[in-house]
């Protein structure tokens, strides 16, 4: 049986493949990373890109599945998407199974496992 926690870590990957160098792209990341930075629900994101094929991403880590999914309506999504340098995009959602990712430092430092709130309580 899988051990879950209450918040129900969400975590989001998006991939983009371009026309153009990532380079042309990455080049406007300030600016929009200030703005994801202020989404609600998320918890923090790592940028990804593969300069030779062509590619950026991103893995996000949501307070919860609803936050990610309304994400993937957020302008700022929705202008990635319709930007001509866009090639095509791919999107995936994942529940998180924390107990496992911290055994491994997953960076969850919110979360409690059930065996931790157990043992916290004096249950094992």
């Amino acid at each position: 049986m899988s051990e879950k926690t209450s918040p129900g870590y969400t975590v989001l990957h998006l991939r983009f493949k371009l026309r153009v160098s990532p380079d042309v792209v990455l080049a406007h990341s300030r600016d929009a990373a200030e703005r994801i930075a202020s989404v609600d629900g998320l918890i923090w994101k790592i940028w990804l890109v593969e300069r030779e094929r062509r590619e950026v991403g991103g893995v996000y880590l949501f307070a919860n599945r609803e936050a990610a999914v309304a994400y993937l309506n957020h302008p700022i999504i929705e202008a990635l998407c319709s930007n001509p340098a866009v090639l095509s995009t791919e999107s995936h959602i994942w529940e998180v199974e924390s107990a496992p990712s911290a055994i491994t430092r997953g960076p969850l430092e919110h979360a409690r496992t059930i065996e931790q709130e157990l043992e916290l309580a004096g249950g094992r």
